[in-house]
């Protein structure tokens, strides 16, 4: 199973060309079509064309075609989600269509990449992430914020061109619309949350020099947590550090989260703690709710309604699956929905802390 246009790829690099681009790759399907229309005159051809609008198939069967065809249709569903999804959200979807008896088994790159050839509207991000061909240059901007600032072999980048701009979006979202000109961009910046004011002397030509004022980082995985300071100034020559960067990209992750209704578990260092959620609590309009607090309220009054002593409660707990621990389990059970009955009444997205009692008793479903 491959697309007309992967055939094409696969056999300039097999057997090279001496022509530049965009003669090589228009020889290349020639050639590729040609090798076809003569396997299809064959009394028994080997392969079969499929095609399906403007996408173009090659498979050894109709039951592969019509597979590759499921996964560019599932893959165009996916690029019209906002906020992109994850690529590991992206694999887990593709492996939920079936494949045809005999397929053969594809690596998840393969995978996606077939998905991607198979698509009409999909495309593939430099961080493999599915998005839609022609995305438009404000929401493309507001994605490669960590392409935009990252940082130079010096340690920052002090300012960027029209060009370089262009170019690092195009080369995160190479099929995305292409980023506007001064003046123009100068409104799409502001309107994407970028602290960069235009300089007409910057480099020779004129560009944006970078400015950062606050920064927030807490990510959502095994990445640490820190906090810039309010009164955080950059380097004379405007350069900001990674951390910075990272920090930007993130906080808008957390932005959208909250305006789509999104959950985000976020790893912490313990020392950390407690200034990463009163620090989320002074950023965003959130409710702060001790999970640790509320169940635990909720265990006692249980407790209390099935008049079981406190103090046996608080020993089957030591004896973590030993003992009355089935027994503590029945309470946990009942604890729960009185929790969720109070977190429901929650009037904004709450920030959940002191969870890990759920994962005690193996209540993270």
């Amino acid at each position: 199973m491959m697309s007309v246009q992967e055939l094409a790829d696969a056999l300039l690099v097999a057997r090279g060309s001496v022509e530049d681009e965009p003669l090589r790759s228009s020889f290349a399907r020639c050639i590729v079509r040609a090798a076809i229309e003569v396997e299809r005159s064959m009394g028994e051809p080997r392969y079969l064309l499929r095609r399906e609008g403007d996408r173009i198939l090659v498979a050894l069967n109709q039951d592969l075609a019509t597979y590759a065809l499921r996964l560019g249709e599932a893959a165009d569903r996916m690029a019209e989600e906002d906020p992109l999804l994850p690529p590991a959200r992206v694999i887990q979807r593709l492996r939920e269509i079936a494949a045809p008896a005999g397929a053969p088994v594809l690596t998840d790159s393969r995978l996606v990449r077939l998905a991607v050839a198979s698509a009409s509207k999909a495309a593939l991000s430099s961080r493999q992430e599915l998005y839609p061909r022609g995305m438009d240059a404000a929401r493309a901007l507001r994605l490669s914020q960590g392409a935009l600032y990252s940082v130079s072999s010096r340690g920052g980048v002090a300012s960027l061109t029209v060009d370089e701009i262009r170019e690092r979006v195009l080369s995160r979202y190479p099929e995305s619309t292409p980023v506007p000109d001064h003046p123009a961009l100068d409104a799409l910046l502001e309107e994407m949350g970028f602290d960069f004011r235009w300089e007409p002397t910057a480099k020779g030509v004129g560009g944006y020099i970078t400015r950062v004022r606050d920064t927030l980082t807490v990510t959502s995985a095994s990445e640490s947590v820190s906090r810039q300071p309010t009164n955080f100034v950059p380097a004379d020559n405007g350069e900001i550090t990674p951390e910075i960067a990272d920090a930007r990209q993130f906080e808008e992750k957390l932005r959208n989260g909250l305006k789509e209704g999104s959950f985000y578990a976020l790893l912490v260092n313990p020392k950390y703690y407690q200034r990463a959620y009163r620090e989320l609590c002074r950023r965003f309009p959130v409710e702060l709710i001790d999970f640790e607090g509320l169940f635990l309220d909720a265990l006692r009054q249980v407790a209390d309604r099935a008049k079981v002593n406190w103090d046996l409660v608080i020993k089957a707990d030591a004896k973590e699956r030993e003992g009355d621990w089935g027994k503590l389990q029945l309470l946990v059970g009942r604890a729960l929905p009185l929790v969720e009955a109070q977190l429901l009444k929650a009037e904004k997205p709450i920030l959940l802390i002191y969870a890990g009692l759920l994962a005690r008793y193996e209540r993270m479903d």
